[in-house]
């Protein structure tokens, strides 16, 4: 508890990753929030020509209807089994939102978690602020070795586990193997398991595994928090929902309905309209934005003291500060050259100073801006 405490004060004097992600948002080379911040191609722009007649056409009496259509378009593209008989589906107006209405249900059942670290800070604050008590969970355990994660697994008295894959900011992924180790450990343990897949759509073809077929026949109460902020550039309007095994459903259901009455059904029927998009046009086309600005940040780290070290897919990238400066020092000294970036040390909620070597940046942006930031990056951090 020392610790925590000691952490607890440090980040006291810290920005939340999200205030400094506002600040940030008017600026030309703003790379700071991970959402999906770019023009749109031929195909979604048509889309958003007919956002008019989509508010003409749908009516929250058909919300039922409207809600289905978007999940299974979800869960078609995202290559998961939609197990109705062991989840129920809330849709919420962010990510955050949910695990909100997850804390509340933590701190109500008095229940304490292993979370992941790094994550992104909002997630430790939000269970923080309900007392909930906390422990690491490293994220090098979701891709360890059976031998070594057994032996993590074994030193965890937490009620819950709570990971994110791929997750942000390092796009370390849950490996199958890992993921049913982990199931079958909160089986027998009777563990909550909590899993943050909102960045799902950016693992390559050849990582993705149906997960929801794996937990719904595991049986086990879990919780699955998804998005779509992170992938489609619709503007925050979005359809975020978390599933929820059916042991759970009723007093989240309780919970849930303290926070909101429904999501726009506007917003919902938009969002299953771009995940209905054509591949090439689709998802093919964001993976190919995010993967040439990536070509064009390296391009440009190149004789800088910046090194990525991440696993290569996401929409985010993790850099290394090999130069004797802070996290911190470098993003204000980016900052005065126009470049916003996030600082690497409230990634690491449990010691801030674990971050002090690394910043993010945000790739999905029109690749013309990214490539003016990109440039200006390498010119400012060349020893």
């Amino acid at each position: 508890m020392a610790d925590e405490a000691c952490a607890g004060s440090n980040r006291s004097r810290m920005k939340k990753l999200t205030e400094e992600e506002v600040l940030a948002l008017s600026e030309e080379y703003n790379l700071a929030d991970g959402h999906a911040y770019r023009g749109w191609n031929n195909a979604e722009a048509a889309i958003i020509e007919a956002v008019g007649d989509t508010f003409r056409r749908v009516d929250r009496r058909d919300r039922g209807k409207i809600e289905a259509d978007y999940l299974d378009s979800f869960f078609t593209l995202a290559r998961q089994t939609r197990r109705a008989d062991r989840f129920e589906f809330f849709l919420c107006f962010t990510a955050s939102t949910a695990i909100e209405v997850v804390a509340n249900y933590l701190r109500i059942n008095r229940l304490s978690v292993a979370l992941i670290e790094p994550c992104f800070d909002n997630l430790y604050d939000i269970l923080a602020r309900h007392d909930v008590p906390l422990r690491v969970f490293p994220e090098s355990m979701m891709e360890a070795e059976a031998e070594v994660l057994a032996g993590f697994l074994q030193s965890i008295s937490s009620d819950a586990i709570f990971l994110v894959s791929p997750n942000n900011p390092t796009g370390t992924r849950l490996f199958r193997e890992n993921l049913a180790r982990i199931v079958d450990f909160c089986r027998t343990r009777q563990k909550l398991l909590i899993l943050d897949a909102t960045f799902r759509f950016y693992l390559p073809d050849s990582d993705v595994y149906d997960q929801y077929q794996l937990l719904g026949d595991a049986d086990i109460d879990c919780i699955l928090i998804e998005d779509t902020g992170k992938t489609w550039p619709t503007l925050e309007l979005k359809a975020p929902f978390f599933a929820v095994s059916s042991r759970l459903a009723g007093p989240i259901a309780r919970i849930y309905a303290d926070f909101l009455l429904h999501v726009s059904p506007v917003a919902v029927a938009l969002m299953t309209d771009f995940l209905r998009l054509p591949r090439e046009h689709g998802l093919g086309h964001i993976r190919d934005v995010i993967g040439a600005n990536r070509r064009i940040l390296y391009g440009d780290l190149r004789g800088t003291f910046l090194q990525p070290v991440e696993a290569g897919y996401m929409s985010v990238a993790w850099l290394k500060i090999l130069a004797p400066m802070s996290a911190r020092e470098l993003k204000d000294e980016l900052a005065r050259g126009s470049v916003h970036v996030l600082a690497g040390n409230q990634f690491f909620w449990s010691v801030p100073e674990r971050g002090d070597s690394f910043i993010r940046i945000a790739l999905s942006r029109d690749t013309s801006m990214f490539r003016r930031a990109s440039r200006r990056l390498g010119e400012l951090c060349r020893p």
